[in-house]
């Protein structure tokens, strides 16, 4: 899927939010309006709780998930899709968790020397999804 949206304006976007105080989820999923089609505040309210590792619980990091909401909104339309939207989400954790050491938010916020602040998750998710997208 090639677009003429670049890498650069969604990672500013995210950032913007971010500064905003919009949680990590939200960042990711917000940036991919163009794949998603809701309006801002729904699309800020769809991926909200899944921040902070699914509700602040540290679970899945806020960011893979969210590029699960846009793998789905892309390529699931029946229920035979779902393996087609699996494979790019497997695809694109694999890349986070080869990146980032995991996909666990408690695991990348941990006091480790691997740990970056939420914001390169963030841009980590972008790219990765980005990059991703454009190859097709």
């Amino acid at each position: 899927m090639k677009n003429d949206i670049t890498l650069e304006s969604r990672l500013e976007r995210a950032r913007q939010l971010r500064k905003e105080g919009h949680t990590c989820s939200q960042c990711v999923y917000m940036v991919f309006d163009d794949i998603h089609g809701l309006p801002a505040e729904k699309a800020a309210s769809v991926s909200c709780g899944l921040g902070g590792g699914i509700g602040g619980q540290h679970n899945v990091c806020g960011t893979v998930s969210a590029l699960s909401l846009v793998a789905g909104d892309l390529l699931y339309d029946n229920p035979k899709s779902k393996l087609a939207v699996y494979s790019l989400i497997k695809e694109c954790s694999n890349k986070f968790a080869a990146e980032n050491g995991s996909i666990v938010c408690g695991e990348l916020l941990a006091d480790t020397p691997r740990r970056k602040p939420c914001i390169s998750y963030i841009e980590d998710s972008i790219t990765i999804l980005h990059n991703r997208l454009n190859e097709d």
